[in-house]
């Protein structure tokens, strides 16, 4: 008998805008003789929790040095240094009109100063529905098991991990689907296109996906929506790119929000073949940025590698892009307590965390919940920062 897997589990169940980051070969090289300094916003106007990024270049021929200051106190922080181009960012935290100046002062002395104004809209309350406003965290299990595992785990699951493929049809799954969100949960639905990775390419499952989105949209309600989740060595990053910008702007609509699901542990020493699955367009169509994050090693041997060390290194992954989107872990799990617990602490604690999801089944690196693991679970869900579906 096959062992249950992540990747056999459906078996088993049945770029950049005109306002971008803007580097300093983007500068039009007469202008650029006239401005020796630019700086410029990726918007000027942002909701409050969002995140502000200023783009700076120059074409001084001295050493300079660069500073950025606030009048509304916000802390900007430089994340890409290159030579005569820089990208600061800063969290707005207050609702309100605010000014950023950047100050380029040349090695001779000369100060050159470019100030820009921005405005910062929303409600300064805590809204758990929001996208990353609070962290719905959630389960998966095997559909013939969701009700044991809910009663084993107990209240306050707030998303639910559901699998599905379009080559089986557009309705394929809905029925859990609506179960989520009856149970008040958001589901979080990845597709798979049959393996067909080239027919989808080719646009062989757009009518499909376009009735599932037209189901998923009637429903009026926050959905997360992914196409084929760990794509690494299943396909090249120019096929998953290729597939996505195919498929997923027939699901944005509405409630439904669409993003990616890549392999997590990419990022502990393979941060160059994570990158090729997330090329700049891509980000100007996703909604979200997820990933699946498992601990290292075996459970007699547990690895270095924690699944909660990945969910602040992919926040700063992502800042590092130059991109503000809500994040998510679509599965997680670990061999001790200490492990979930530490996960559900990095969910709880990092900003913009929109859902993530334990994968509590017994298959791969994943292991059911039971005794102090399981606990520890419980009190991830029951803690009060956790955030609630309406």
């Amino acid at each position: 008998m096959d062992p249950v897997t992540r990747r056999n589990m459906l078996r088993l169940a049945g770029g950049a805008t005109t306002a971008g980051l803007v580097g300093a070969s983007a500068v039009a090289p007469a202008h650029a003789a006239r401005t020796r300094v630019q700086a410029r916003l990726k918007t000027d106007v942002v909701e409050v929790g969002g995140l502000l990024t200023l783009h700076i270049s120059e074409n001084l021929r001295q050493g300079r040095r660069i500073r950025v200051r606030d009048r509304s106190g916000l802390e900007w922080k430089r994340v890409i240094k290159r030579r005569r181009y820089e990208m600061w960012t800063a969290r707005a935290t207050t609702v309100g009109a605010g000014t950023v100046t950047a100050v380029v002062k040349r090695a001779d002395g000369k100060v050159f100063r470019k100030q820009l104004d921005y405005s910062v809209v929303g409600s300064q309350s805590t809204n758990p529905t929001a996208l990353g406003a609070a962290a719905l965290i959630g389960m998966s299990a095997m559909p013939d098991q969701w009700s044991q595992k809910i009663s084993e785990v107990g209240p306050g699951v707030s998303a639910r991990r559901i699998f599905a493929d379009l080559a089986s049809g557009p309705t394929t799954q809905l029925k859990l689907v609506e179960e989520a969100h009856e149970a008040g949960m958001l589901p979080v639905i990845s597709y798979k296109v049959g393996g067909d990775v080239s027919g989808a390419i080719a646009g062989r499952f757009n009518a499909a996906a376009e009735q599932a989105a037209a189901r998923l949209a009637s429903y009026g309600k926050p959905t997360a929506v992914t196409i084929w989740h760990e794509p690494y060595k299943d396909m090249s990053g120019a096929q998953f790119a290729a597939m996505h910008q195919r498929l997923m702007p027939l699901f944005k609509r509405d409630q439904l929000k669409v993003g990616p699901i890549l392999n997590g542990w990419l990022l502990d020493n393979q941060v160059a073949a994570f990158e090729s699955f997330c090329p700049d367009p891509l980000f100007d169509l996703w909604d979200y940025f997820a990933i699946d994050t498992y601990e290292s090693g075996t459970m007699a041997s547990p690895g270095e590698a924690k699944p909660g060390d990945r969910i602040p290194a992919l926040s700063s992954y992502l800042r590092s892009r130059g991109h503000d989107l809500p994040i998510g872990v679509g599965e997680y799990n670990g061999y001790s307590a200490a492990t979930i617990r530490a996960a559900g602490e990095a969910l709880l604690s990092t900003p913009n965390v929109w859902f993530g999801c334990l994968w509590n089944v017994t298959g791969g690196v994943g292991h059911e919940l039971t005794g102090d693991r399981l606990e520890a679970f419980r009190g991830t869900l029951a803690d009060p920062r956790a955030g609630r579906v309406a």
